[in-house]
This record gives structure tokens, C-alpha cells and sequence, in this order.
């Protein structure tokens, strides 16, 4: 085992200057599966934006109206403790699963892991070959072959980061909207052009170049998952029990002096961040699988059993009991579940309307009328949500004395608008106390819902 492996980057030589990664392909068990599990991750990225929900776009994210359509519902920027209930949802469940079942986010469903290791590194190997030969491409001069494959490669790389670019722009001005742009020249829309464009750069930069290194040196989750795994978190593990002493044998070989691992480096060959998964647990370690894969391959060919790399936790590889049922899990999932109750709650009892009122900057506190009359002027604003026309009725529950006016009572709004109406309160100055009274307003929908508008009405003390 190296002994400097938690002090250095396996991307990284001591200069500094960077080493590239060239990792090979070994399909197995797990592969065949991340490649199942991608593949529908990639569709529905991709056929989203072209689904149709109640004459929505699936996911719409309408940043220049502040609508965001999700799955059938409409949300507004007034909904943003939606919002911070989802991200919350999210930690949570970050917490969770990462206590029971590691980094499988990273390796199975993460986005970088998804497009780099299933769309442009199969792009590249068509084109450059297995890693042996994309090494020695990458190290021969400057030649005609090199010039033709790498002009291939990136062409390839930059239609496939075109069409990721053009639908991750379609979740924000809409599928249909964006076809009609690519139809006119660019620079009649130049705005989504050049997000497209800039898009296009950023995936380009990121899985042709960056590619490993955002693993390794920006995402922050390497860093904090110490905090959130123990040791009966499952993670990949290498049986150093069972695979020390290394050494080469031959199938057939069981004289006991030797381990089971043949040191035959397949399982650092295959790594998408180039680590050795024999030195145990590290942060650069994505869960993917692959190094499980070339392992079993090689167990079989010499006649021993698979798993000496293997899902197991820390206890288990050291021949501890694995204990998955534990009070982090527990305290995790328990929390969660009540989350995510009480945001369905939220979500099944969400007003489709909303009344609040505003008392301008620029208003004068109070107007003093003929007699004793006071008037206060504010601004009602209403949003309905709902995809029908609603009306809304005002009426003045307490003190009865204060009378409402407004243009128009009951007052039309339409579906998924809103709209600022003005109201008066007109009452006599024998209401005020201290220059202030509190008022109830009734606001009554035509869907068959209320409210109560609580505020104060000022005067002269």
C-alpha cells in the first residue's frame, strides 16, 4: 500500500502539471446497470421539456414571469417557501442516503458522472481508441491521424454539448419557443444565442478538458461526506484481509503464501479518477463500480471468488458485524419521513390565491375629510394562481363603522394573473386609538374559499 496517498492527488505529480487520466473500459455487473440507470436519467433530462402536463411544459422555468411549472403545478415567486422546503428535502436526503449507502449519488446519478463517463468518453473511444491507444495518440506528434481524430472527437463533443445546451435552455424559455428561435437567423434572438453558445463552451470545457478534476478539487460533497458516513456506511472497499500478501500466482495456485489480489493494477487502470482503491477509503473515490467490475473479471480468470473489491462497509472489511440498522440512519430517516410528510401537507393545502395589502411609499398616511371623516388609501394586491378566472368580494368584518371602497366589488382577476386594486377606508376619527386602529377585512373567492386581511388604519392622535 502507497503511504502518501491522503497527501497527494493522483491527478496531480509533484511539478504540479497535471496527469491525465485515461481510464479503460471493463463491462460487469454493476456497468450493465449504471449503464440502465443513465441511459433513463439522460431520457428524461432530455424528453422533459417536450412533455405535456395539463397544456404545461413538464418543468418550465419561467425566470422573466417568476412561474415555475412542475409536473402539472404552477408556482410563483410569492411560493418561495416551496422552494426552500424542496432544497431542504434535498439535504435530507443527501443526509440519509449517504449515511446508509455512501457516495452513490456521485457514481450512479450525478450529472457530471452521467454525461463524461456514458456520452463523451464512449464518444471518444470510438474515435481514439481503447486507453492504451488514447495515450499513445495523445503522446505522438502533431500528424495528419492526430489532427483528423482529435477534429473528429471535438466536433462530435461539440454537437452533443449543443443538444444538452439547447434543452437545458428549453426548461427556461420553453421547447416550443426555443424551436421558433433556432428557426430565425441568431441574431434576431441573440440573448438565447449566446447562452447557448455559452453553454456549449462550459460542457466542452468541463468533459473534454476539466473532466475528473471537478471530482477531485471543486465539489464540495468529497469534502463533507467524512461528516455523514460512519463506519457501517456501505462504500467500496478493498478485502485487505483477504488480498495482502499480493504477489502473482497462476489459477490454481493455493499454497496460502499469497493473496488473493495479483497486483495486477487493473483496478487503478479502470478508475475514473485514477486512485487505488487498495489504499482505502478517499475522497476522490466516486462509487462507481468500475474497479468491482475489472476485479471479479480477474477473480474468474484465476479461479478465486469474486468480491475481494466489493460495496462493504469499513466494519466489515476489517471483520467487524456491518450494522446498517443504527441511530444516525434512523435519526436521518425518521426526520425525513416527517419532512417530507409535512410538505406534502403543504403542497396538497396550498392556497391557489393570494390578497395582501401594501401601503404605498409615496402615500400620505391619512387624508382628513369634510367632518370627523378620516380616509386611508392602500393597495390590495391579489394573485390568483389557479388556471380559472376568479372574483373576489371585500367586506369589512370589524369595527362595522369602517367602510371599504374599491373600484369594483366583486373584483375579477384573471387566471395566473395579478393584479393591484386600489381600496379606501373611509372612517369616523372616534375609531382611533392613539392614531390607530386595527381592522378586519373579509375577502371572499368565487371558488368558494376566504381570508382574513389584518392591518391598521391610521389617523391624527
Amino acid at each position: 500500500m502507497s503511504e502518501d496517498f491522503r497527501e497527494t492527488l493522483y491527478t496531480v505529480d509533484k511539478q504540479g502539471h497535471r496527469r491525465w487520466v485515461y481510464p479503460g473500459l471493463v463491462k460487469g455487473w454493476f456497468f450493465t446497470r449504471r449503464q440502465v440507470v443513465t441511459t433513463v436519467l439522460m431520457a428524461i433530462y432530455l424528453v422533459m421539456p417536450w412533455l405535456q402536463i395539463g397544456g404545461e411544459q413538464a418543468i418550465f422555468l419561467d425566470l422573466p414571469h417568476r412561474r415555475f411549472v412542475f409536473f402539472g403545478s404552477v408556482f410563483w415567486a410569492t411560493d418561495t417557501f416551496y422552494l426552500v422546503l424542496i432544497f431542504g428535502a434535498l439535504a435530507l436526503s443527501l443526509f440519509f442516503f449517504t449515511a446508509l449507502f455512501g457516495r452513490l449519488w456521485c457514481g450512479w446519478a450525478c450529472p457530471e458522472t452521467v454525461f463524461l463517463e456514458f456520452l463523451f468518453r464512449p464518444i471518444e473511444r470510438w474515435v481514439e481508441g481503447d486507453s492504451a491507444q488514447r495515450q499513445r495518440l495523445d503522446r505522438a506528434p502533431w500528424n495528419a491521424e492526430k489532427i483528423r481524430k482529435k477534429f473528429l472527437k471535438y466536433v462530435l463533443f461539440a454537437a452533443t454539448a449543443w443538444i444538452l445546451a439547447s434543452t437545458f435552455l428549453a426548461y427556461f424559455i420553453g421547447a416550443h419557443v426555443l424551436l421558433h428561435m433556432m428557426s430565425a437567423a441568431p441574431w434576431e434572438n441573440p440573448g438565447p444565442f449566446l447562452a447557448t453558445l455559452f453553454l456549449m463552451g462550459l460542457m466542452l470545457f468541463q468533459f473534454g478538458w476539466f473532466r475528473e478534476q471537478f471530482c477531485t478539487v471543486i465539489c464540495p460533497y468529497a469534502r463533507f461526506q467524512s461528516v455523514l458516513l460512519d463506519l457501517n456506511s456501505l462504500v467500496i472497499g478493498y478485502d485487505s484481509r483477504r488480498g495482502e500478501p499480493r504477489g502473482k500466482h497462476r489459477k490454481g495456485d493455493h499454497d496460502g503464501t499469497k493473496g488473493d489480489c495479483i497486483d495486477c493494477g487493473l483496478c487503478v487502470r479502470v478508475c475514473p479518477t485514477g486512485i487505488d482503491i487498495r489504499n482505502g477509503l478517499q475522497l476522490e473515490c466516486i462509487n462507481c463500480a468500475a474497479c468491482i467490475d475489472a476485479c471479479n473479471s480477474v477473480m474468474v480468470q484465476i479461479g478465486k471468488p469474486q468480491g475481494l473489491i466489493r460495496y462493504a462497509s469499513e466494519n466489515e472489511l476489517t471483520g467487524k458485524a456491518w450494522r446498517w440498522l443504527r441511530p444516525r440512519p434512523i435519526i436521518y430517516g425518521c426526520i425525513l419521513i416527517a419532512y417530507l410528510v409535512f410538505f406534502a401537507y403543504r403542497i396538497s393545502t396550498r392556497p391557489m390565491w393570494e390578497v395582501e395589502v401594501v401601503r404605498g411609499a409615496h402615500d400620505v398616511p391619512f387624508t382628513a375629510m369634510e367632518g370627523d371623516k378620516i380616509s386611508n388609501h392602500l393597495t390590495i394586491r391579489i394573485s390568483n394562481k389557479s388556471r380559472e378566472r376568479l372574483s373576489f368580494e371585500f367586506h369589512v368584518e370589524e369595527p362595522t363603522t369602517v367602510q371599504a371602497v374599491i373600484p369594483v366589488n366583486p373584483f375579477p382577476v384573471d387566471s395566473e394573473q395579478l393584479q393591484n386594486v386600489p381600496l379606501f377606508l373611509n372612517f369616523d376619527k372616534q375609531v382611533l386609538h392613539a392614531g390607530r386602529a386595527p381592522v378586519r377585512i373579509l375577502v371572499k373567492s368565487s371558488d368558494g374559499s376566504s381570508s382574513i386581511l389584518s392591518l391598521s388604519v391610521l389617523g391624527p392622535e
